[in-house]
C-alpha cells in the first residue's frame, strides 16, 4: 500500500465511516428501535474496495446492495440483495464483499454488508455483499476481467440475549443462497452458511464487542475452497444524540488454503437524520498484502412500521 493511498485512508476515516461488525450495527438498530415493539427498516447504499489480494493486478469491486430487516424485541431477519461490477484478476472471495467481514465489509448491515457489512452478528457477515469465483475460473492478467450482475441474496436469522448490567449477546446465522451468475464467474452457483456470535457491553456512551464466526463453504466439484473462521472486535462511541463513532478490526481466513488471511482495520460513523432516517458512512484499509488497500462506502436507512 503505497503512501497516497495510506493519506487517502488516513483522511476518510477522519471524515466519515460505518459499522465494520455485525454487532456494533444490531445495537444501533435497537437503540434507534427501542420505541417501537416491531419495526421494519429498509436500506439501500453502494461500497467499493480496491487492493491486488497478491496478485499483479488491482481488483476493484462496486456493489450496491438494497436489504428489509424486520426486528420484534430481540428477534430480527434481514434479505439483502446486491448488484455487483468486478474488474480485475482477483477472486470477489478475496476481497470485502466477498468475505463474512464485511465487509467492509463488508461495512455495515445496511451498507451491504450483510451484513459489510459492514456490523453486528445480528446482521453478520457482514459482508458478504456478492458471489464467489471457482478455481477454474480465475481470470488471467492481461485479458477483459471485468464483470457484473446479480449478487448472491443473502437471508440473516438473529437473536440477542440480554444479559443485564449492559452486557448482552448476539448469535446469528446467515444463508448466502446461489442466486449470482456462475457464468459471469459471480457465484460458485452454491450455497453456503454463516454462524456467528458477538459479545458486547455498553459503559455509558462507551460500547465495546468482540466476536467470531465460522463460514461452511459450499463447494463445486473439484474445488478447493474450504470452510473458513472469522474474527474482530471494536468500540463505538455515542458522540451526541444523533451521531456515533466507531473503529472496528477484522481477521479472516481465505476461502484458498493457498491464500492467507486477511487483516483490516475500519473507522466508521453512524448519523440520524431525522426518527426514521440513518445514514452510515465508513473507510477501512488493510494490513497486510492479503488485504484490501483500500475500502469504503455509505448506506442511508428508513425505518417504519
Amino acid at each position: 500500500m503505497n503512501i497516497h493511498t495510506s493519506s487517502r485512508v488516513a483522511l476518510a476515516v477522519a471524515l466519515f465511516a460505518a459499522p465494520h461488525l455485525a454487532f456494533a450495527q444490531s445495537q444501533t438498530d435497537k437503540k434507534d428501535d427501542a420505541s417501537d415493539p416491531a419495526a421494519w427498516r429498509l436500506s439501500a447504499g453502494v461500497n467499493y474496495s480496491t487492493g491486488d489480494y497478491g496478485e499483479t493486478e488491482d481488483t476493484e469491486v462496486i456493489s450496491t446492495p438494497i436489504g428489509i430487516k424486520y426486528s420484534k424485541d430481540n428477534f430480527s431477519v434481514k434479505v439483502t440483495v446486491p448488484f455487483v461490477h468486478i474488474s480485475g484478476p482477483g477472486s470477489l472471495l478475496d476481497t470485502p464483499q466477498g468475505r463474512d467481514a464485511s465487509g467492509g465489509g463488508s461495512g455495515g448491515d445496511d451498507s451491504g454488508g450483510d451484513d459489510n457489512s459492514g456490523s453486528g452478528s445480528s446482521n453478520s457477515g457482514s459482508g458478504s455483499s456478492g458471489g464467489d469465483i471457482e478455481d477454474d475460473d480465475v481470470t488471467l492478467p492481461g485479458v477483459n476481467n471485468s464483470r457484473s450482475g446479480l449478487g448472491d441474496v443473502s437471508v440473516t436469522l438473529a437473536y440477542t440475549f440480554d444479559f443485564g448490567s449492559d452486557f448482552y449477546a448476539d448469535l446469528a446465522g446467515r444463508v448466502k443462497l446461489p442466486t449470482a451468475s456462475k457464468a459471469k464467474r459471480i457465484g460458485t452457483g452454491k450455497t453456503d452458511f454463516t454462524a456467528s456470535m458477538e459479545l458486547g457491553k455498553d459503559i455509558g456512551d462507551l460500547s465495546i464487542y468482540a466476536g467470531g464466526r465460522r463460514r461452511f463453504m459450499g463447494k463445486p466439484a473439484a474445488s478447493t475452497l474450504r470452510d473458513t473462521w472469522g474474527a474482530g472486535g471494536g468500540v463505538s462511541y455515542k458522540a451526541s444524540k444523533g451521531l456515533t463513532l466507531g473503529a472496528d478490526y477484522d481477521w479472516q481466513q481465505s476461502a484458498y488454503a493457498t491464500n492467507g488471511p486477511s487483516s483490516e482495520v475500519t473507522g466508521w460513523a453512524s448519523v440520524r437524520l431525522s426518527q426514521t432516517v440513518r445514514m452510515q458512512v465508513f473507510a477501512s484499509t488493510g494490513l497486510n498484502a492479503n488485504s484490501a488497500d483500500f475500502a469504503g462506502g455509505t448506506s442511508i436507512s428508513w425505518r417504519f412500521r
